[in-house]
């Protein structure tokens, strides 16, 4: 059974966009799931490089630490369909240059060994054609991401990342992960999730968003949303679901 959900993953999966279920079958045969608890990490700094990661479900934060390892920086959070540890897996004699970890328990993922990564792609044209197109759309994304860590505000960042993750309810990092990831601190982000909320924006249920006005959270990103894009929200949320201080604290501490 393995094989057949790991192809049907892979087929859904960015990095092979295109790519033909045939050239897919080998990847996913010589695949395995693995599981994870929130807080778990997939691999640190430094390890060599084993596997190539799609994730099935939950989500994984990638992240470096600074000096001394009392900063960390949130590189990206990857979730379903996603990629971990893409560019290292084609680098020769690599090491993984950031820690992973798993934001939700459960937390599973498809771990394609390196070799049989690095031999399908050097091998198929579709598939070499299919990865170098998503590696340029995320080396895009990451340009994109730095523009707005140098030059827009928290309320930009915030309901980007929000839009990013509009398609389905999802579940919140934690206000610490969330300040890692967008560059600034816990507080705030708790502050600024209640005026989304008391704004109509968002609504909240135990850290599971839903987006209840796409337009205007576009606006405020700085772009547009095409009609229909919007997510209706369902359900409503208690104000302390976003704010309540002591929820703030905890997560501050995370």
């Amino acid at each position: 059974m393995t094989p057949e959900r790991a192809l049907a993953l892979l087929r859904h999966a960015p990095i092979f966009q295109g790519a033909q279920e045939a050239d897919l079958l080998p990847l996913a045969e010589r695949g395995h799931f693995l599981g994870l608890t929130r807080g778990q990490h997939l691999f640190q700094a430094g390890q060599p490089v084993e596997a190539l990661y799609v994730v099935a479900s939950g989500s994984v934060r990638v992240y470096r630490l600074a000096r001394g390892g009392r900063r960390e920086l949130t590189l990206h959070v990857e979730g379903p369909r996603q990629l971990v540890a893409g560019i290292a897996a084609f680098q020769s004699r690599a090491v993984y240059p950031a820690h992973a970890q798993a934001l939700q328990s459960p937390t599973e993922l498809l771990a394609l060994p390196v070799d049989a990564v690095r031999q399908a792609v050097f091998n198929t044209p579709t598939l070499a054609q299919a990865v170098i197109a998503y590696f340029a759309r995320r080396q895009a994304e990451l340009l994109g991401r730095l523009d707005s860590l140098v030059f827009s505000e928290l309320g930009e960042r915030l309901a980007a990342y929000l839009l990013e993750h509009a398609a389905t309810p999802h579940a919140l990092p934690t206000n610490s992960e969330l300040a890692a990831l967008l560059g600034t601190v816990p507080e705030i982000v708790s502050r600024k999730l209640g005026e989304f909320y008391r704004l109509g924006l968002i609504v909240l249920e135990r850290r599971t968003v839903r987006v209840c006005d796409a337009a205007e959270l576009a606006r405020l990103a700085g772009g547009t949303v095409p009609a229909g894009d919007a997510v209706t929200a369902g359900g409503a949320a208690s104000p302390k679901d976003t704010v309540d201080p002591k929820n703030t604290a905890k997560e501050a501490g995370r």
